[in-house]
């Protein structure tokens, strides 16, 4: 893409991409660095920044959102040990904001903070956080539910565990670990030092979203996660998107909040990040936590919610560390909402997964459906090898039905010879839907066991 001679090296002292108002820095062009970054580009258009996006993917559908000057594609990464090279031709009083992936790089955040700002939590605190045994040991000291965690010398074999990569995001890598059959009391020894065992725990997998700054903390809302649903192309425990915003009831959102605050009070985290937990008959069990934006942050960016500059997520995790778009005090002003907007009540992001390869030779059309759309969508010519995420499909509804619904009416072409059965799915999602209301209640055994905050 062409280059602008606003954000490109060398640097100008009189440079309007920063300036200083009422105790916040304010910004017009931030650099968006992630795995996939489409969707927080979109939430910071919104909020009236300029995005210099860099990901693993450089979608179509990013690179035509960044158009007409509203953006710029940097460059695309294969890792993110690539990350300080790309960025380093961009002006240094440009910050950074970082996204999903980055939480496993701290070297890479250290290193490109020691010549431009970086948005985010210090890699000192996400290093605590990232540790499995400082995540658990803090929220079971709160009184809270977490999985037992052991290595393979000292693992239960009548448990059932899961391998986990220590550097792991998306569900990539995780998987069963089977006892020996020489050796019933003991666990197949195949871990290596990149990974730990977590026990597996039986429920619905959930997702909790929560903002924190020097005033307190609130928790955003929570969603239902979708992990390695065949129809949906995926396999394992891969990650299939998000459906929400639900909300688990009393007792679970309190058991959520005391294991935010127990996070903060260890470690100082502020911004925007997320939670991951399983829902089981009433209780969260907790199993880790993303120092960062989320990739269901657009399921509460919803249109039914004030103006689109406070909609935007990524507006309210600039604040939280001393930020805001230069443009905000003008968007403030325009509140107006386009009819039908308030109808919009939960939202579904389905990820599609490649179970064959495939190999892009026209581009994906956006549906002209209100109702669903495509998203995240391959550049014309990609390849796409099997195993990786093809696109995603976004699904809005103003209730739970209309969104099964419209997401069994999906009348989509097949991607180059994937087909995907779009009732199944709908019928797929309604069933954990009612077994997420069914895991909302506590069980007889547990109803008289509470958690206090």
């Amino acid at each position: 893409m062409a280059s602008s001679s606003t954000d490109l090296k060398p640097e100008s002292s009189t440079s309007p991409e920063q300036e200083h108002s009422g105790g916040f820095r304010t910004v017009r062009s931030l650099i968006l660095c992630g795995a996939s970054v489409r969707s927080l580009a979109q939430s910071a258009i919104a909020a009236g920044l300029r995005p210099l996006c860099v990901d693993f993917f450089e979608d179509a559908d990013l690179t035509h959102m960044l158009g007409g000057g509203r953006g710029r594609f940097v460059g695309r990464i294969r890792t993110f040990a690539d990350l300080p090279v790309v960025v380093r031709k961009i002006r240094s009083n440009i910050p950074l904001l970082w996204a999903g992936g980055l939480e496993n790089h701290t070297a890479v955040l250290r290193e490109i903070m020691a010549h431009r700002p970086v948005i985010g939590p210090d890699p000192k605190i996400v290093d605590l956080l990232r540790q499995p045994r400082n995540f658990a040991g803090w929220l079971s000291q709160s009184g809270l539910n977490v999985p037992c965690l052991a290595s393979p010398d000292n693992a239960n074999a009548d448990c059932l565990w899961l391998r986990k990569p220590n550097s792991g995001s998306g569900g990539l890598g995780i998987r069963p670990v089977q006892p020996m059959n020489a050796q019933p009391d003991r666990i197949q020894q195949k871990t290596t030092s990149e990974e730990f065992l977590q026990e597996y725990i039986d429920g619905v997998p959930m997702s909790a979203v929560f903002f924190a700054d020097h005033l307190g903390l609130s928790l955003l809302g929570t969603s239902i996660q979708l992990v390695g649903w065949p129809s949906l192309g995926a396999s394992d425990f891969l990650f299939c998107g998000n459906v929400g915003p639900i909300s688990p009831g009393e007792d679970v959102t309190r058991q959520l909040i005391l294991a935010a605050e127990s996070l903060v009070h260890h470690t100082g985290l502020k911004g925007v990040f997320g939670v991951d937990f399983v829902l089981r008959q009433g209780e969260a069990w907790f199993i880790e936590v993303n120092p960062r934006l989320t990739a269901s942050h657009m399921l509460y960016e919803n249109p039914a919610s004030h103006s689109r500059e406070e909609r935007s997520l990524v507006t309210r995790h600039l604040a939280a560390f001393g930020w805001r778009s230069a443009d905000s005090t003008a968007r403030r002003r325009q509140r107006t909402r386009s009819a039908g907007e308030n109808e919009v009540r939960v939202q579904a992001r389905l990820i599609l997964w490649a179970d064959q390869d495939v190999q892009f030779t026209d581009s994906l059309c956006p549906s002209s459906h209100t109702k669903w759309t495509f998203a995240d969508t391959p550049q014309p010519g990609s390849a796409i090898p099997a195993g990786s995420p093809l696109c995603s499909v976004h699904v809005t509804a103003g209730s739970q039905d209309e969104l099964l619904n419209h997401i069994h009416d999906i009348h989509a072409p097949p991607l180059d010879g994937q087909q995907f059965c779009w009732p199944e799915i709908s019928q797929q999602l309604r069933l954990l839907l009612e077994r997420f209301y069914r895991n909302c209640q506590r069980s007889p055994k547990t109803s008289d066991q509470t958690v206090s905050s």
